[in-house]
């Protein structure tokens, strides 16, 4: 009788550690359920050109403006153009891979840890160049790919908090132009957000426009509007970057004559400047100075929210906090 008490006795034990092993197992899986959302590699120096030439529609879409301030020399054809862009793809250091898996790795963090749930995301590609090809950007992107400058790059690693900060903001405001394009229900849902409202069609700038028109690789699509009121009137425009001047000798830059041109959606040949519109601020809020088109202005925010959430980047909050609350809230939902 002993013994049969011992032999249930043991029985009862096994079975209770069973249990608890199981419970563990249980809370184990359950706090490995997080998914990565942020999937990337690195393009080596053929690779990244190849998938720069690839991107023919911006291209196509150059003007003659565009050419003459990229190439920094009157006259300028595209085939100089392309000879140039190519010649600044560079392979990455393992040192400056490691930099961006380390960022990628924080940032992913940040979205588990916040409870972020962004839309579905291709893989990105990492590219590498001089950012000679577009006038000294930090970075930017055609489609899923990141192109970002060695300077960045070296700042980082030479720098301090505040280099790696700014980088951290870079691959976020990147990272946004990736995911619209991947999304377009969340492009349309982010630009709602700035009272822009996103159609199907692109509307064509007008010819007086498009002289003075600069590309912008981050902005694929001009098929968006907002209501302006100028001149007592309120006026359905799209948006596009212009110069209020042209190429004139090597050292001028687009940006230091750069607008926002707000065209008119009826056809009319004729842009409005920012200056003209009233209620400019109130459309996109006082965030950002990056206020050339939605998506850029968004880009910034999307930036601001996910490093910085709701407090912002001193604590102080945003001057138009609406636009990060709805950016939250959406992310979370």
């Amino acid at each position: 009788m002993k013994k049969s008490i011992t032999l249930i006795l043991v029985f009862i034990c096994v079975l209770f550690l069973a249990g608890c092993g199981a419970a563990s197992q249980s809370t184990e899986t359950k706090s490995d359920e997080y998914t990565p959302q942020l999937k990337f590699q690195f393009a080596s120096k053929d690779e990244g050109r190849e998938l720069m030439f690839s991107n023919k529609d911006y291209y196509l879409g150059f003007s003659k403006n565009d050419l003459e301030f990229k190439l920094q020399k009157k006259d300028a054809m595209m085939t100089d153009y392309l000879d140039f862009a190519g010649k600044q793809v560079m392979d990455f250091t393992d040192e400056e891979k490691a930099l961006v898996e380390r960022f990628m790795a924080d940032m992913e963090d940040e979205l588990k840890n916040e409870g972020y749930d962004l839309p579905p995301l291709d893989e990105i590609i990492f590219i590498k160049t001089t950012m000679h090809e577009e006038t000294g950007a930090a970075a930017y992107t055609h489609g899923t790919q990141i192109y970002i400058g060695e300077q960045v790059l070296s700042r980082v690693l030479n720098g301090d908090k505040e280099d790696a900060e700014m980088c951290e903001s870079i691959l976020w405001h990147e990272l946004f132009h990736c995911l619209t394009r991947c999304n377009p229900d969340f492009r349309k849902n982010m630009y709602k957000l700035i009272s822009f409202t996103v159609v199907e069609d692109d509307y064509e700038i007008p010819p007086s426009v498009f002289v003075y028109h600069i590309s912008n690789p981050d902005v694929e699509h001009h098929n968006s509007y907002a209501t302006f009121n100028i001149d007592g009137k309120d006026i359905d425009c799209f948006t596009d970057f212009v110069t209020t001047k042209h190429f004139e000798k090597k050292g001028d830059s687009f940006f230091d004559t750069g607008t926002t041109a707000l065209i008119p959606i009826d056809g009319s040949d004729i842009y409005y400047t920012p200056e003209e519109a009233d209620n400019f601020d109130e459309v996109f809020g006082k965030n950002t100075d990056y206020v050339i088109d939605p998506e850029e202005c968004m880009a910034d925010n999307f930036s601001f929210a996910m490093q910085y959430g709701k407090d912002g980047p001193e604590g102080k909050g945003y001057p138009t906090p609406e636009i990060i609350n709805g950016i939250i809230d959406y992310c979370k939902k």
